[in-house]
């Protein structure tokens, strides 16, 4: 199955900056950088727009107390800006927090690469937050 052509525009833009990008279906692609987080780009109905996830699971200690990571998503939300976080958990699977961005109309070299560099940001942002190293350590 190929990647929609209006999704071929993102893969394009994202090879050009280093990632190696795998079509996952029709509407979706993962991006893989050697320095940045895995993102996953997926195309919204009607190409309205792409949005990009990014996916981490928390560690088994959480499986049944998920009022910490409730907390700990806040504060992110709280510090950033382009990006908005969540937690999903599904029965007999790790909690995940999702990191979402979402960016509207049809591609434009120029408002893709300032998408990407607001996701950079907060990503910082997350990865220095002094919480962040606790949630994922024992």
């Amino acid at each position: 199955m190929s990647i929609t052509h209006a999704l071929e525009y993102y893969k394009n833009h994202c090879e050009f900056l280093g990632y190696s990008v795998e079509e996952e279906d029709q509407f979706s692609i993962v991006c893989r950088h050697p320095r940045r987080d895995l993102l996953q780009l997926i195309l919204l109905k009607q190409n309205i727009g792409v949005m990009a996830q990014i996916i981490y699971a928390f560690p088994k200690r959480f499986y049944n107390d998920l009022i910490p990571l409730y907390m700990y998503v806040n504060e992110l939300n709280s510090i950033f800006l382009f990006v908005k976080a969540h937690i999903c958990s599904f029965e007999d699977s790790p909690p995940i927090i999702v990191l979402t961005s979402v960016l509207e109309g049809e591609y434009s070299r120029q408002s893709f690469a300032i998408f990407l560099d607001n996701i950079d940001y907060d990503m910082k942002k997350f990865h220095s937050y002094p919480k962040t190293p606790d949630m994922w350590g024992n």
